[in-house]
């Protein structure tokens, strides 16, 4: 999962995924914390958290499971996680999907008005629901906040708002050295031309989703990431930065189609999701079991 998410982030998705049947039947999915949050250690030096170093971690708990090759999946800081994952081993890769993804470095900082602003706003506050309000804002739509929880009959803000308020008493938050830690591995990614071409020829197809909403990772970035890829996109246009929560259900439809597609033998030759205009995107100023690795 991408900047400060555990793999919680991730059921949602997950839940979506195994509500499919037939469709799902015989994938087994993994999900886990990386560095500096969570469940996982936290390492004092920052130098200790690259996407590298995280792609390792990655490729551990691949090995501690058994799994020789997987369908790998990444969100925001995951998605550069999982690119260095498929250069490190791309005999392991089944396919590679990046969601609302960016080619690191001075693309992870946002530019738009709204998430500089929310993100002064944030700043200046030290309680846990002002702070919360400050995320919400940062990663998820408006159309998704402000629909009623079926379980509850509360809108999607107030549960989250509530769960944000009780992860942070209960773990007291993100360490300091998390948050530097993961701040240096987004900062310090990078991939030359060379390991683009890389992945472009190790075989397996490579799918780009991002939300047309996302003031974090601009449109653009995962555009541009998408054409360096030689990989289709899929823009969503109701989802903001938390994909797999703003748009659950399209990005189990992709995901699906993906392993389908594998098991029809579909390589990276093969778009199965071409984005009609992803130039338009990238001038805009304004991402025996068949086994699933998200990152």
């Amino acid at each position: 999962m991408g900047f400060a998410a555990t793999g919680e982030a991730w059921l949602p998705t997950i839940k979506d995924l195994f509500s499919r049947g037939s469709k799902s039947a015989g994938l087994e999915v993994a999900v886990f914390d990386n560095r500096g949050i969570g469940a996982s250690s936290s390492p004092a030096d920052k130098k200790a958290y690259t996407t590298n170093i995280m792609a390792g971690d990655a490729l551990a708990v691949m090995d501690a499971l058994g799994w020789s090759r997987a369908h790998i999946v990444g969100h925001s800081m995951g998605a550069m996680i999982a690119c260095r994952l498929a250069l490190q081993a791309p005999q392991r890769v089944a396919s590679l999907t990046l969601i609302s993804a960016t080619g690191g470095g001075s693309e992870a900082i946002p530019t738009n008005c709204t998430a500089i602003a929310a993100g002064v706003r944030g700043a200046m506050k030290t309680d846990p629901l002002s702070r919360a309000s400050t995320d919400l804002a940062f990663h998820f739509s408006k159309r998704l906040l402000a629909q009623k929880d079926p379980a509850s009959g509360r809108t999607v803000k107030a549960e989250l708002m509530d769960q944000y308020v009780e992860l942070q008493k209960a773990t007291g938050g993100q360490s300091r050295a998390g948050q530097d830690g993961h701040m240096n591995a987004v900062m310090t990614h990078s991939l030359s031309k060379q390991e683009y071409a890389q992945l472009r020829s190790a075989g397996f197809p490579i799918l780009v989703i991002h939300g047309a909403e996302d003031i974090l990772a601009a449109p653009r970035h995962a555009a541009r990431l998408a054409r360096r890829l030689g990989a289709p996109l899929v823009m969503i246009g109701h989802s903001a930065h938390f994909t797999p929560r703003d748009a659950a259900a399209e990005v189990t439809d992709e995901l699906l189609a993906t392993v389908e597609a594998v098991r029809r033998g579909a390589t990276h030759a093969d778009a199965v999701h071409p984005c009609p205009n992803p130039a338009a995107y990238e001038r805009s100023a304004c991402a025996a079991a068949l086994c699933c690795c998200f990152a």
